[in-house]
């Protein structure tokens, strides 16, 4: 079966991606959850990692996930094409961390132990991205790619309310993200896929929905903003959202 172009292609507008993340850098890491420890427990274990192992994060944003790969020991080259999300990445990691402001398919490392990338594989041209993994990955190398699922948006209700005021249900997995996995599968260069999934949750207030929803690009206009704000006023002022940071790991032939 062939990959829509929504599964496929949405790297074509990283660019615009890039300008609206950039210009909402401080919402991105006020609003952004931070992932479970045992996410970065695992990439250590599974790619047999010690102190002193060298990584590319693609991707790094506003340094949620560099923060704790440095506290593990690991040598990190944050990559960022959005200058303020470096900024704030660069100012919360400190010399833990060499920061790179550009995009990885433009950029030339030297051979590392791990490339790993937090939400945002996506983003990264996938003929082009996956040729500079496999150039800069040692044999044994391991790519670790972290997406995360929604397990429930809020509960039942507000999810059925969700789709009675949308429409449509929304979605638990995206189209993308199965798309970018799709092409590391697909790579005869690298083994097959491991998966770990850590699951949390963050109750949520009306405004703190809706300002990490906006982080995401939802396309909602402020009618559906109100909308959201009314369902959960209406649920007693807050839900709990229940997501998994799922990890794909895979290793270098």
């Amino acid at each position: 079966m062939e990959d829509s172009p929504a599964m496929t292609e949405i790297w074509r507008i990283a660019a615009q991606r890039t300008s609206e993340f950039d210009a909402a850098a401080v919402a991105y890491d006020t609003y952004r959850p931070r992932y479970p420890a045992g996410v970065f427990d695992d990439i250590v274990d599974l790619g047999d990692l010690s102190p002193g192992s060298t990584a590319v994060e693609i991707g790094a944003g506003t340094g949620i996930a560099t923060a704790p790969l440095v506290d593990r020991g690991l040598a990190v080259t944050a990559v960022e094409p959005a200058p303020a999300m470096a900024a704030i990445g660069r100012a919360k990691v400190g010399d833990g961390a060499s920061w790179v402001v550009g995009r990885f398919e433009d950029w030339t490392p030297s051979p590392v132990d791990l490339v790993v990338s937090f939400n945002a594989w996506h983003w990264v041209e996938p003929g082009a991205g996956l040729d500079k993994v496999a150039a800069v990955l040692r044999p044994g190398g391991a790519l670790a790619l972290v997406w995360t699922d929604v397990a429930s948006w809020g509960g039942e209700p507000f999810e059925r309310g969700l789709t009675e005021a949308f429409g449509a249900p929304w979605p638990k997995t995206l189209d993308h993200v199965v798309g970018s996995r799709r092409h590391v599968e697909r790579d005869e260069r690298f083994d097959g896929c491991i998966e770990r999934r850590h699951r949390f949750e963050r109750t949520l207030d009306a405004d703190t929905f809706v300002e990490v929803t906006r982080t995401y690009g939802a396309g909602l206009g402020e009618e559906g903003f109100a909308t959201i704000r009314r369902l959960i006023d209406g649920l007693g002022g807050s839900v709990t959202k229940v997501e998994e940071a799922v990890l794909f790991l895979t290793r270098r032939r």
